[in-house]
């Protein structure tokens, strides 16, 4: 039995392709998304920027709901596929995406190497990985961001949560986040550490992976998908399947 914990509107494909597949999961998140209102002067950001980076699906959802996307001229680039499905959707134009879906790889896409003196506007939640930001200005541009969503830590009950996954019989956690890993963490008492610590865990990133190990897993029972898309982490529970017969 796997346990999805991907955030409320961002779980349906994955969901509905494990259902497909006859795969037994339990979906549970632990956190959620929700809107922030633009001000001014991300108005004026998002129009005058010379490059606009979107880091997630739930960044172009919050800003699909504020902005006609005419109002958007310059480039568009993503972090991963699903993030430039979305932005393809919604503006009708071509997003640039690199094939390692992760911040290294946007940064390493030919078109951001020669950026010195543009405004670069990175769309994106509260808080988040810095890297963007530090790699792109120390190459010379200025760059802003533009917080279009929070993540909410959902109010749940820990304890009752960890009872019900044992009698589920969960034997792997698909987390697409490092803030999705530590909330599990934070939110299971300690004295189940140990339990959680035997599970099998799906992450999506190196960084995630080094996280995990801190938090107690053993480098055995990560697996690590090719990013978080959909299609990627259906591959990844469909590898994780065929290790346990």
């Amino acid at each position: 039995m796997f346990l999805i914990t991907r955030p409320a509107g961002k779980a349906d494909h994955l969901l509905e392709a494990l259902d497909d597949s006859g795969v037994p999961y339990l979906y549970q998140p632990v956190i959620t998304t929700q809107m922030v209102q633009l001000k001014a002067k991300d108005l004026r950001l998002l129009k005058q920027a010379d490059l606009l980076v979107f880091v997630s699906l739930s960044a172009v959802h919050a800003l699909e709901q504020q902005l006609d996307p005419s109002e958007l001229s310059a480039p568009l680039l993503a972090v991963g596929e699903t993030t430039a499905a979305a932005l393809t959707r919604w503006t009708g134009r071509s997003v640039l995406v690199p094939q390692d879906q992760r911040s290294e790889g946007l940064l390493g896409l030919p078109e951001l190497q020669d950026v010195a003196g543009l405004q670069v506007v990175v769309v994106r939640g509260n808080a988040g990985r810095e890297l963007i930001k530090q790699t792109l200005s120390q190459r010379g541009a200025l760059v802003r961001y533009v917080q279009s969503y929070s993540r909410i830590p959902l109010p749940l009950d820990g304890a009752m949560l960890c009872q019900q996954w044992r009698q589920q019989g969960i034997r792997c956690v698909v987390a697409t986040s490092n803030e999705i890993l530590q909330r599990i963490f934070d939110l299971v008492p300690v004295a189940e550490h140990s339990w959680l610590c035997q599970l099998g865990w799906i992450l999506v990133s190196p960084r995630a992976r080094d996280s995990a190990l801190t938090l107690g897993i053993a480098a055995p029972r990560i697996q690590l998908a090719q990013s978080a898309n959909d299609d990627a982490l259906l591959e990844a529970i469909q590898q994780f399947k065929k290790d346990l017969l």
